[in-house]
């Protein structure tokens, strides 16, 4: 990885993405979409190093996204958090898993220094 990572944040809740934007702005080049389907055209454009997804978003939601995701062998190799609001079933948080991408899912409750802490280690883990 040459420069600064590449990194694409997903969600509807402006306030969140907003949050995450301020605590890595420096760190990576960072691009903000609102639904699943401009998280695809973003990565289709962007190629990024890590994609930052809510699960629940208009249009195409974070699983419609990840199965779209599989048709292109470029997107299917992209680490992949899931940041979300939701509560999960342990059915939900399993078909969110299976996805072989998904290095994490985290709830928005958690403190964004914890999430912002595993985003570094794994953009680390891709240099």
């Amino acid at each position: 990885m040459q420069g600064k990572p590449k990194l694409v944040v997903l969600d509807d809740n402006e306030i969140f993405a907003a949050l995450l934007v301020a605590a890595l702005e420096g760190e990576c080049d960072i691009r903000v979409g609102r639904n699943g389907r401009e998280g695809v055209q973003l990565c289709l454009a962007e190629c990024p190093d890590l994609l930052i997804t809510d699960i629940g978003m208009p249009e195409l939601d974070g699983i419609q996204m990840l199965h779209e995701f599989q048709k292109y062998s470029r997107l299917s190799a992209i680490p992949v958090f899931v940041v979300t609001a939701t509560h999960f079933t342990r059915c939900h948080r399993s078909e969110i898993e299976s996805y072989s991408q998904v290095r994490g899912v985290f709830c928005k409750t958690e403190e964004i220094e914890n999430i912002v802490l595993e985003i570094r280690k794994e953009l680390e883990l891709a240099r």
